[in-house]
């Protein structure tokens, strides 16, 4: 019998397709017996490893643009937009505090020495440390220290992590590439906020100063992260343009050395870097993909029935 592993690759809010391939292949009766997952994709890998997967699918179909906005810990840190802690609690409180060796399905996340290079895998240890190290978009996500390494997301050095799944004992290995559909290329913004409401009824002084405050400081970080003129793009699309170039050129060389038996491309490429809240359509398009390559996993695995 065939042992599965799935590699679940980098994309940030695109990632939420892993969960619709995850669904597909459990309608489909393939249940992966490994899962490396690099960025997003070690995210919902360990919530799959941990039997969490409904929980965490309840939990990013529920966002609104306004809630990722709230998750978001703006540190205006020189190694990053982001501190990460306020979201990795949120993650943490989905998975519980738990041990990669402890998981249910054996799970190994990729990240990235910043110095030295080298492709850093976690099976063991603290999983929302390493769930955190993989994820650390540069420029985006403040670097995790960790045994005094600088650690970084596994997408710079291994986008689709393969080999990982290879290493792991994989016989299959189905792989999910978020930026293998190429359908589309947008100049859409990676954050969109919610309308305000159109009436406030709150008569309170204090409270409306507070508010007012509030959003003002809120539309200062969406101009930040959203203006897109004639001077240029705007910062998120500088970062999150320039490393998905890096990822590709990354990820063709890996994957022409080490082609998956399946490759899964879900129709995202619409979908913004920090667009979190379209969860509803990246799992449906991540179901769609695996279910187009449903004859093709079926053939793979008929290989090695006995």
């Amino acid at each position: 019998m065939a042992k599965v592993g799935v590699a679940l690759g980098s994309g940030a809010a695109k990632g939420w397709a892993h969960i619709g391939v995850l669904r597909a292949l459990k309608e489909l009766g393939v249940a992966p017996d490994q899962v490396a997952g690099c960025s997003i994709g070690a995210l919902v890998g360990a919530a799959y490893a941990n039997g969490n997967l409904d929980k965490l699918q309840d939990w990013v179909e529920g966002f609104s643009s306004w809630d990722v906005l709230g998750l978001m810990d703006f540190s205006w840190a020189k190694s990053g937009l982001l501190g990460g802690e306020k979201v990795f609690d949120a993650f943490q409180r989905q998975i519980g505090n738990v041990r990669i060796e402890t998981l249910a399905v054996p799970f190994t996340a990729v990240a990235a020495d910043l110095y030295s290079g080298r492709e850093i895998w976690f099976d063991q240890g603290d999983l929302r440390q390493a769930v955190r190290a993989s994820c650390s978009m540069p420029g985006v996500l403040a670097p995790v220290q960790l045994n005094g390494r600088w650690l970084v997301d596994g997408a710079v050095v291994n986008p689709v992590p393969v080999s990982t799944c290879r290493a792991m004992g994989a016989d299959v290995v189905i792989a999910v590439d978020l930026h293998g559909d190429k359908r589309t290329m947008t100049s859409k913004s990676p954050l969109t906020l919610a309308s305000e409401p159109e009436s406030q009824t709150e008569d309170s002084t204090t409270f409306t100063d507070l508010l007012a405050k509030g959003k003002d400081y809120l539309a200062s970080m969406k101009e930040l992260m959203e203006r897109d003129d004639k001077s240029g793009p705007n910062m998120m699309a500088v970062m999150s343009q320039s490393m998905e170039i890096l990822e590709l050129r990354h990820k063709k060389a890996r994957l022409m050395g080490d082609p998956p038996e399946v490759l899964v491309s879900p129709r995202v490429s619409d979908i913004g870097t920090m667009e979190f809240h379209r969860a509803d359509e990246a799992i449906d398009a991540g179901y769609r993909a695996m279910m187009a390559q449903k004859e093709n996993l079926l053939a793979e695995l008929a290989r090695f029935k006995d």
